[in-house]
């Protein structure tokens, strides 16, 4: 909603650090003044079946985003930090089924656009400006740590457990968020203290009506997150992000039979 690339790299990056037993706070404080350079790579694969779930689904839909955009950090403060964010290019390539899906246009229109945040320490964020958001696609590449992160200390090996709203690229009923109750984990911080190791795996739920109403139908959709995420201590922001999330959903409708819906979203995130 991840690996962090390869064997060597793993264990670099699990070496011990003389901060470990002091205990650090994770917390996401960009400095005013700084600007990141942020890259955001997504795969979406969708298939549909009206068969019998043991039987092989319809050929899947499959798009591809890659999304490139800068942060800038306008105020800091106790509170959390305002930012700007330009993104500066969209590339999409998809299947013709998937082209025109509500998705993929919001993704094209976000295009050369600018808009506000604030990000919590905490990992929360709040848009100041109505609509600016962009929807669930902007809502992966700057919410990894929908506000999940604990004020506390904590020494590589903590757990916490979260239930969270999780944004998502894609969903039967077009909505851009879903419910996620998961397990953090603090796997490990670098030898120099910088760089935190973080891993979730959660439960995504979620019921609701499809748009249009009842008549439309109804959709309950639940799935897996597993993820790796790398923060930046000294920076105070997430430096790699990668996560898998996998849906299953069943639309019933008085029109026609029960529709499943599997859904695959395998994204990473960077600051390059």
């Amino acid at each position: 909603m991840r690996s962090l690339g390869g064997a060597a790299l793993l264990a670099c990056l699990a070496a011990a650090s003389p901060l470990e037993g002091q205990g650090v706070i994770l917390q996401l404080r960009p400095r005013a003044g700084d600007t990141l350079r942020v890259r955001l790579d997504q795969t979406i694969e969708i298939s549909r079946s009206n068969k019998a779930e043991e039987e092989a689904p319809e050929p899947a839909d499959a798009a591809s985003l890659v999304i490139l955009a800068r942060i800038a950090v306008e105020v800091a403060d106790l509170e959390g930090s305002q930012v700007m964010a330009l993104t500066d290019s969209v590339r999409i390539t998809s299947s013709d089924a998937y082209a025109t899906s509500p998705t993929l246009q919001a993704a094209r229109a976000l295009q050369g656009q600018r808009f506000r945040f604030r990000v919590q320490p905490d990992g929360g964020t709040t848009m100041p400006e109505s609509g600016a958001f962009g929807g669930p696609v902007l809502g992966t590449l700057f919410s990894q740590l929908p506000a999940t992160l604990p004020r506390e200390k904590l020494v590589p090996g903590a757990t916490w457990v979260r239930a969270v709203e999780f944004p998502l690229a894609a969903a039967p009923d077009g909505r851009g968020t879903a419910t996620l109750n998961a397990t953090f984990r603090f796997d490990s911080l670098s030898r120099s203290g910088e760089y935190a190791m973080l891993s979730v795996r959660g439960r995504l739920i979620r019921a609701a009506q499809m748009p249009g109403g009842a008549k439309e139908g109804y959709v309950q959709t639940s799935g897996d997150v597993t993820g790796k995420i790398m923060i930046d201590l000294r920076r105070g922001w997430i430096a790699d992000a990668r996560s898998v999330v996998t849906l299953q959903s069943l639309v019933t409708s008085s029109k026609g039979p029960a529709t499943r819906v599997r859904v695959k979203i395998t994204q990473w995130m960077r600051v390059l």
